[in-house]
């Protein structure tokens, strides 16, 4: 092999690779919108609001911009979408809704504003798992503890029977467990 279809070979594997990544994310269906969001530009998603963008419209997976700029932790963009009549309880194709993905993410900024914006925090997602299940099994002690302020049910339970205080006990989450156990979880 001479050294000039070295460089040529690997020079195409690139391409090759940046034209299969191009469809892999092609493949999601994100919008516009969705991709301003996802870009983490405020003024880029109300300018792309502006030009008609529909607030709610949906990916293949049917999550809305909102669903990214929740499990981003990007409050700006998410007060944007909501005050442009973005659905803050809508729940893309597994049940999941802006809330959920914020509280498994971890972003407390993110859940902070969706509260204070009247997010519901019981809806479920297929599975039945709520944001206090997520993030009661994540390890997200300040996410429980905005849920259960805000009165969230410690004892709902997924399909599957587990509770939030299940979660948090079989992770090891001792901290959450004492908060569950305050707020009238049982054991």
């Amino acid at each position: 092999m001479n050294n000039r279809a070295i460089p040529n070979s690997i020079r195409l594997r690139h391409i090759l690779l940046a034209a299969l990544a191009g469809l892999l994310m092609a493949c999601d269906g994100n919008t516009e919108l969705m991709k301003r969001t996802l870009d983490g530009d405020p003024a880029a998603v109300q300018a792309e609001l502006a030009k008609g963008a529909a607030v709610d419209e949906r990916n293949n997976f049917g999550w809305t911009a909102l669903m990214h700029a929740a499990r981003q932790n990007q409050t700006a963009t998410m007060a944007v979408l909501i005050d442009a009549g973005a659905d803050i309880n809508a729940q893309d194709d597994d049940g999941w809704t802006p809330l959920m993905r914020a509280a498994a993410k971890g972003n407390q900024e993110a859940v902070q504003l969706l509260l204070q914006r009247k997010a519901n925090l019981e809806l479920s997602d297929k599975n039945g798992w709520t944001p206090l299940l997520w993030a009661s099994n994540r390890g997200h002690v300040g996410i429980v503890k905005q849920l259960l302020a805000r009165g969230a049910d410690v004892t709902v339970k997924a399909r599957d029977g587990r509770t939030a205080m299940y979660l948090a006990r079989n992770e090891g989450y001792n901290e959450i467990v004492e908060l569950l156990k305050k707020a009238g979880a049982k054991q």
